[in-house]
């Protein structure tokens, strides 16, 4: 997964680039409060993302510098408050994540959308998990029954031997 920090030097680069793929946008001010206690979930959601998800989507953090020379282009750049989520396609403002800004909310958001996917090694493991589950279990009833079936012989045998030294 890519991520790009875009600011005035390289803003028409990645104007080209959102052409080829769809882009979700942190637009953002470093001198901006919400932002700045936002970059940890920022974080933490592409790292998560890239470990566990299958995009083709390239990830964007667009400083002030860079909104204002995307303004001379056609790639969406409209701002109104920052921080702001959004997902771009061809340039253009497709979505926007309104949610509370908390990565499992983002992800959620993504995936509900088909944005992102669960990687499908992913997707394998939780069944092997699933079924390592479901074995084990029945290897526990197993094990219950023979306790038991064992315990039923033993005191069989038990009243055997009582009747026989009566």
């Amino acid at each position: 997964m890519k991520v790009l920090y875009v600011n005035d030097t390289n803003a028409q680069d990645f104007n080209d680039k959102n052409k080829k793929h769809p882009v979700f946008a942190k637009y953002f001010s470093p001198t901006c409060p919400a932002c700045i206690a936002m970059s940890d979930v920022w974080d933490e959601t592409c790292k998560e993302v890239d470990e566990k998800y299958d995009t083709d989507m390239i990830w964007a953090q667009i400083d002030p510098a860079g909104i204002s020379e995307l303004a001379n282009t056609d790639t969406y750049s409209d701002i109104a408050y920052v921080p702001a989520l959004i997902v771009l396609k061809n340039g253009k403002k497709k979505l926007e994540y309104t949610g509370p800004k908390d990565k499992d909310k983002i992800i959620e958001f993504l995936v509900n959308n088909n944005l992102i996917e669960i990687k499908s090694n992913m997707r394998r493991g939780r069944k092997n998990n699933k079924s390592r589950k479901n074995k084990s279990r029945k290897n526990n009833k197993s094990r219950k029954n023979k306790s038991r079936k064992n315990k039923s012989r033993k005191n069989k045998s038990r009243k055997n031997k009582s009747r026989k030294n009566k």
